[in-house]
C-alpha cells in the first residue's frame, strides 16, 4: 500500500523524516552536470541480489550510469577504480567496500 499525502505529512514516518534531514548525505558530485544522489532502499535490495561488480555499480549510478561511463572509458583504469571508492566511500561510509562480504564494486 503506498503512503497517502496524509501519512506522508505527518506521523512518525515525517519525523524520521525530519531527524535525519541534517545528515543526510549529499549527491555525490562527480562533475558540475553528473550528480548521483544517495542510494535508496529499492536499490539496496537490488545490490543484494548480484554479486556481479557492473550490475552493482550501473544500480548506483541509475540514470548516471552513460554519462559516468562515457567519461571514464577513455581514461585509465585506476582513474575508474579511484572514483569507485570515493563514491562508495561518500554513500556507504569510510571502508564500506572492505567490510567481510564486500567487493571493490559493493
Amino acid at each position: 500500500m503506498a503512503p497517502t499525502s496524509e501519512t506522508a505529512a505527518g506521523g512518525r514516518f515525517h519525523e524520521l523524516q525530519q531527524e535525519l534531514a541534517p545528515r543526510r548525505r549529499e549527491p555525490y558530485r562527480l562533475t558540475d552536470d553528473i550528480r548521483i544522489p544517495p542510494v535508496t532502499r529499492g536499490q539496496v535490495l537490488a545490490l543484494r541480489r548480484t554479486n556481479d561488480d557492473d550490475e552493482q555499480m550501473a544500480i548506483v549510478l541509475g540514470d548516471q550510469q552513460a554519462a559516468v561511463e562515457a567519461l571514464y572509458a577513455e581514461r585509465p583504469v585506476d582513474e575508474w577504480y579511484a572514483f569507485q571508492r570515493d563514491l562508495y566511500a561518500h554513500l556507504f561510509g569510510q571502508g564500506a567496500a572492505e567490510l567481510p562480504g564486500g567487493s571493490p564494486g559493493s
